[in-house]
C-alpha cells in the first residue's frame, strides 16, 4: 500500500473518533490541540481524497506497463536494425568477392561469423573465399582481344597486316580475321 493510501486510511480512522462535538468548544491550553482539530477533513471529502489515490495508482501501474512494452519494442527494433545492417554489409562483402550463390554464402558466411570470439565479417568472407573456393567466381584472365585489329605499321596490305598480327599474337580471333580477308576476291 502506498503513503497516500495509508495516510487516507489513517485519517479516516481518526475522523471518526475525533468529530468535534455540537457543544461549544473548550478552551485549548495549547495552539498544537487547536491546529490538530483544524486538520481533521470530513469523512467524505477522505473518501473522495482515497478514491483519486487509488485511481492516480492505477494510472501509474499502467504509465509503468506501457512504459515497460515500449522499452522492449524498442530494444526489439535495436536489434532488427543491427542484424539487417549486418546482413547488409555480408551482402556487399560477398558480392565484391563475386559469390554465386549469394544465400548458401550468406548462412554459411553467418555459422562463421557466429563462431568467432570477435565478429569480423571481412575475414569471414575471406576465409569462407579460401576453403570453399566453388561458391565464388574466379578471376579469370580475359585476353586483351580488340573488335579491331591494330594495324601494324610497314604493311599497307590488309591482308598482310591481319597474316602478320595472327601469327604474333596467336588468337583464334585474329586468325579467323585474316582467313575471312583472304577469301574476299
Amino acid at each position: 500500500m502506498s503513503a497516500v493510501t495509508e495516510s487516507i486510511q489513517w485519517e479516516q480512522e481518526n475522523a471518526v473518533q475525533d468529530q468535534p462535538q455540537s457543544g461549544p468548544r473548550p478552551a485549548a491550553p495549547d495552539d498544537a490541540a487547536t491546529t490538530s482539530q483544524e486538520k481533521l477533513v470530513p469523512v467524505t471529502e477522505a473518501i473522495r481524497y482515497r478514491k483519486r489515490a487509488q485511481v492516480a495508482e492505477q494510472a501509474l501501474a499502467g504509465l509503468r506497463s506501457e512504459l515497460e512494452q515500449a522499452q522492449a519494442r524498442y530494444e526489439q527494433a535495436e536489434q532488427t536494425i543491427g542484424s539487417l545492417e549486418r546482413k547488409q554489409r555480408m551482402d556487399e562483402l560477398l558480392t565484391e568477392a563475386d559469390a554465386i550463390d549469394l544465400e548458401a554464402a550468406r548462412l554459411l558466411t553467418e555459422a562463421a561469423v557466429q563462431a568467432m570470439d570477435e565478429p569480423d565479417l571481412a575475414e569471414a568472407v575471406a576465409d569462407l573465399r579460401r576453403h570453399k573456393p566453388y561458391l565464388f567466381r574466379e578471376e579469370a584472365i580475359v585476353p586483351g582481344g580488340l573488335a579491331l585489329a591494330p594495324r601494324i605499321e610497314g604493311l599497307d596490305d590488309p591482308l598482310a597486316q591481319a597474316a602478320e598480327q595472327a601469327q604474333h599474337s596467336g588468337d583464334r580471333r585474329d586468325l579467323l580475321r585474316y582467313l575471312r580477308l583472304r577469301r574476299r576476291p
